[in-house]
């Protein structure tokens, strides 16, 4: 006898389906009961998933967040994200901060949710700008800031990570490549991209005798732990659209008592200056006045970085001390951040003000004032009558004046020690100019030289 196999028959009629439901005393809800249902859900949804997002947001990554400024050039941004899918096991994040690109960037970054992380500009913030978006974003113990004109190769991550912890003063390390400006650059044998990866994955052999401590590193690929960045800060988007943010970066870095590294064992590929080149003819306006604004802000940056030397090393070329940014900042100021709190800075502390605050108030990046640690409250009031102080009791300059000399050149005094202001942008980033008196070159002299005053890094906005 042959075998019977019962089947049961699905009715795919929407109405006949109806009818029966209706014969089976089935009553469908009306559809405001339905929606009331659907709110509440999606409700109770959207607050668990908020609760949890708020939960995890202080979540540190245990790897390397790789963040990518874009603007315009969605060929090469996406072969930079699919050569860090294919050559880098070590974990991370990707996360793409586009510049308001008009060549159909923002919804190929749509499809790539859940594969990277992503923020798009209203307007072009220009490389610090799109760079300080995505730290602000970064989760990594360790951070990547990487050019989107960058193909990476076998093991570029992990060589970089292996030199970046040989040496807990070490504050940036940089790969070599095929395209830069400076001791970065090494001749290779490859003419076509295809032909790269072979050259790299034999090139890119870990060998910490290729380490090679130097003075400058191009941002073409910066390698830093979160460490580094709480002491160094943000990028300075004084610097309008691409050029010398990196310079300036690396100024900073070694004022701190960092070391900078040259991994020569490590190759990634450079097509080199896309962003810049498709500037045409505003390409030299826009460098020039990023040159202009690094020797406003500086002065002579090589003279600072040397003045430093024997502060942070020993007899022995061994680093003694590190410094933060805020070492370098002014005393007897009125900082604000994030909230509308203003703090007054005094001898290393902030101080939180109460009442009408009458005087000069600095924004400084979250970072920044975060490493100022917090002190008591102080009445607006006294903040301003020391703001205000030009002499001393006894005639003196008081603790935190500001004065110029014969010279020409602006200080202020800290307990028994002068500070020379490093340029007339630092002096104006501050709001000091102001409160300058005139001491003669003698009475300095009195005085020990401490540390120089620098200029806190611009942020125009927080962008998120």
């Amino acid at each position: 006898m042959a075998n019977l196999r019962r089947t049961t028959r699905i009715n795919t009629n929407p109405k006949l389906r109806a009818v029966k439901r209706q014969a089976k005393g089935f009553r469908r809800k009306p559809v405001h009961e339905r929606r009331v249902h659907y709110d509440r859900g999606f409700a109770y949804g959207y607050a668990e998933g908020l609760r949890n997002g708020q939960e995890q947001y202080g979540a540190r990554l245990e790897g390397t967040s790789i963040i990518i400024p874009n603007f315009n050039k969605l060929d090469l941004l996406k072969q930079c994200i699919s050569s860090i899918q294919a050559y880098t096991p070590t974990p991370h994040e990707i996360i793409v901060v586009d510049n308001a690109s008009t060549d159909g960037a923002a919804s190929y970054l749509d499809s790539m949710a859940g594969k990277l992380r992503y923020y798009v500009h209203e307007s072009n913030k220009g490389f610090a700008g799109a760079v300080n978006t995505g730290l602000m974003m970064a989760k990594g113990q360790t951070i990547c800031v990487l050019n989107n004109d960058i193909v990476v190769t076998p093991n570029w991550l992990s060589n970089l990570l292996l030199c970046l912890n040989s040496d807990p003063n070490i504050g940036i390390v940089g790969p070599v490549t095929n395209y830069i400006s400076g001791e970065q650059q090494i001749e290779v044998p490859y003419t076509r991209v295809d032909d790269m990866q072979s050259f790299a994955a034999k090139y890119n052999v870990s060998n910490p005798e290729k380490w090679q401590y130097t003075d400058r590193i191009v941002g073409f690929c910066f390698l830093f732990s979160r460490t580094f960045f709480d002491t160094n800060g943000y990028f300075d988007e004084g610097f309008e659209i691409g050029n010398f943010e990196d310079e300036d970066y690396v100024v900073r870095a070694l004022i701190n008592g960092r070391k900078l590294v040259v991994a020569r064992d490590t190759f990634i590929h450079h097509y080199g200056s896309q962003s810049m080149r498709a500037l045409g003819d505003q390409f030299q306006v826009v460098n020039d006045k990023n040159a202009a604004f690094f020797s406003a802000k500086w002065a002579d940056p090589h003279n600072w970085v040397r003045k430093m030397q024997p502060r942070i090393y020993d007899g022995q070329g061994s680093v003694v001390q590190h410094f933060r940014s805020q070492s370098f900042y002014p005393s007897h100021v009125a900082v604000t951040g994030l909230s509308e709190t203003v703090y007054w800075v005094e001898q290393g502390a902030k101080h939180p003000l109460r009442g009408h605050v009458g005087i000069p108030v600095v924004k400084v990046s979250q970072v920044d004032l975060l490493g100022w640690p917090t002190g008591n409250v102080m009445d607006a009031s006294v903040a301003e009558a020391k703001w205000h102080e030009r002499l001393a009791a006894d005639g003196t300059i008081p603790d935190g004046g500001m004065f110029t000399t014969e010279t020409g050149r602006w200080y202020q005094r800290q307990g028994d020690t002068y500070r020379e202001v490093v340029s007339g942008h630092a002096l104006n980033r501050w709001q000091l100019e102001g409160r300058l008196s005139y001491r003669t070159e003698s009475e300095r002299l009195q005085l020990h030289e401490g540390i120089p005053i620098i200029a806190a890094p611009v942020i125009h906005a927080y962008h998120i």
